[in-house]
């Protein structure tokens, strides 16, 4: 085997970082990784070395993470790429924005880079959440400031320049406003036109919450060095990296597609409005049927189908993807009870049939699905009635 340089070096001189890495496909494992080359990580495993294509991962983390500190966030950023930083420190002078990332480094972005800065906490009041959202979603002829009335929010169109920790300068209507930063619950940068932007390749989540998104990232002995792609550049130990997520740009989601088609009904005839028992009994997207997460064999899922008997449902495939994934079981609240018959079919040909009851053990599926523009699911009744037929297609996505 011929070994390219960085992989060669890092072995000689035992550099690198212990990680786990989790692949699109088959088992998490630990390596230790020693750089980037191309679209490739290069690590060690068991001894031998490896490439592994960005295109195969789906997330890196590290074998041991450091603590978060627990420092006091006061700035939440958003920049155009989409990433999202959280800050203790936000300053502007000429267009430059100063700022301190929780437990990191200090930065300097161009405004023309950020899309708003929030200077409130919106975790208890959705309310106040949902009319920032409205506000940054809105259409502007300018940049934006936005100003705290007890609990709602209202805003001023005009144009920023400087901010210190206490004054907001902003030129509203041809006159020139110091505006009291204690006032104000947040900032909107105006972008006239929208920027060409490179595609990321991950997105990185650090210790302390925030996620950059990269479009290209190194490793340098145990530092992990990304660029954003609106150009900022931005270096952590990988103690300080909860992951590296590349699954954004390989896998979907199954509960983020809107199906095509669903067809249910019960075993039993209802008095029932079929329209509330699709409410009861239609499918649930990342949560089980008793509205928590979903669980099978004790481990809990975020995301996910829940389908009962008798579903069938149809999702039309705009991409296209290699395999469909997912971890598949009777929702650990009715076991052992449940018994029903799973059927995935691609474009009207069948891929798998199963009898899945709530005494067997949860298990993996991965099917071929190259070409298939139909993927059809269906739950279908087994020997116990519907009762407890709470199915959990766990972890549910399709990969390229």
């Amino acid at each position: 085997m011929v070994l390219n340089h960085a992989l060669l070096i890092g072995l000689i001189l035992g550099t690198g970082v212990d990680v786990h890495i989790r692949p699109l496909t088959g088992p998490t494992f630990q390596a230790r990784w020693f750089g980037v080359e191309d679209d490739v990580v290069l690590i060690q495993q068991d001894g031998q070395p490896e490439r592994l294509a960005w295109s195969r991962l789906w997330e890196i983390t590290p074998v041991a993470p450091a603590e978060a500190t627990g420092s006091l966030m006061t700035v939440w950023i958003e920049l155009i790429d989409g990433s999202k930083l959280l800050a203790d420190r936000y300053q502007v002078s000429d267009g430059v924005a100063q700022l301190r990332l929780i437990d990191g480094p200090e930065l300097e972005i161009r405004t023309r880079s950020i899309r708003s800065v929030r200077f409130r906490d919106h975790s208890a009041s959705p309310e106040l959440a949902n009319q920032w959202q409205e506000i940054v979603s809105g259409r502007h002829a300018g940049d934006v400031v936005v100003i705290r009335r007890q609990e709602s929010l209202d805003f001023l169109e005009g144009a920023l320049s400087n901010v210190s920790d206490d004054v907001v300068r902003f030129d509203f209507d041809g006159e020139t406003i110091e505006a009291n930063r204690q006032r104000l619950d947040g900032l909107i940068y105006y972008h006239p036109l929208a920027r060409q932007l490179p595609p990321r390749v991950c997105q990185l989540i650090d210790v302390s919450g925030s996620r950059w998104m990269a479009q290209s990232f190194t490793l340098d002995g145990d530092t992990v060095r990304w660029t954003t792609p609106t150009g900022v550049s931005v270096a952590l130990p990988m103690e300080r990296i909860k992951k590296l997520d590349f699954s954004a740009g390989n896998t979907v989601w199954l509960s983020d597609l809107e199906p095509e088609s669903v067809q249910r009904r019960s075993f039993v005839a209802s008095q029932l409005p079929q329209e509330s028992l699709d409410r009861l009994f239609g499918p649930r997207r990342d949560q089980s049927f008793s509205g928590g997460p979903m669980m099978l064999d004790g481990v809990t899922y975020s995301r996910g189908l829940a389908l009962t008997s008798r579903t069938e449902i149809t999702f039309r495939l705009a991409e296209d993807f290699r395999r469909f994934h997912a971890m598949v079981g009777i929702d650990d609240a009715v076991r052992d009870a449940g018994h029903v018959e799973l059927v995935i079919s691609g474009d009207g040909r069948e891929l798998f049939n199963r009898t899945v009851t709530g005494r067997d053990q949860a298990f993996p599926i991965e099917l071929e699905i190259s070409g298939i523009r139909r993927l059809k699911i269906l739950v279908d009744f087994g020997e116990q009635m519907d009762i407890a037929d709470h199915l959990n297609l766990s972890d549910a996505r399709l990969t390229k």
